[in-house]
């Protein structure tokens, strides 16, 4: 009877340190660890642009020709920019191997939205932020950025 005890307990512990090492194990298929998103937000930007509402693209950080700046592409997951849109709805994806500030002027880079000769000025939840660009994105926020031609 002791016996039979004996490889009970041990087959427990075999089974115990076995799901141990399952449970510890990473669980990302990627090869690298330069591919495990660290940082993962949603800021929502809406714009105005000369008073009107203006939809920010789908696919900004994604396409090519919504892709202009490429400087922090270190960052991002493959295929996208660290800053990017999926939908055209104004939520921004901020997906990053490194957790680190990203900023409106980051996101407008990447983009490409040229605002030379134009008026701007931005708000965080009603408040004003008078240097947009450096404007560091927190998850869940509403940015209204409103951009006017200046005749």
């Amino acid at each position: 009877m002791e016996k039979k005890k004996g490889f009970v307990i041990v087959g427990i512990v075999v089974i115990v340190i076995g799901i141990s090492f399952m449970l510890t194990k990473p669980t990302t298929d990627q090869s690298s660890t330069d591919e495990i998103m660290l940082m993962h937000i949603h800021p929502r930007l809406y714009l105005n642009v000369d008073g009107k509402p203006y939809f920010v693209p789908q696919n900004v950080g994604i396409d090519s020709d919504l892709w202009k700046d490429h400087s922090l592409d270190q960052y991002g997951m493959k295929g996208m920019a660290p800053l990017h849109t999926h939908t055209a709805d104004g939520m921004i994806h901020v997906e990053s191997k490194v957790v680190r500030n990203y900023t409106l002027g980051e996101f407008l880079d990447i983009w490409g939205l040229d605002l030379k000769g134009k008026s701007v000025s931005v708000s965080v939840y009603g408040e004003p932020i008078s240097d947009y660009r450096n404007h560091v994105f927190k998850d869940d926020e509403s940015i209204i950025m409103n951009i006017t031609s200046n005749h």
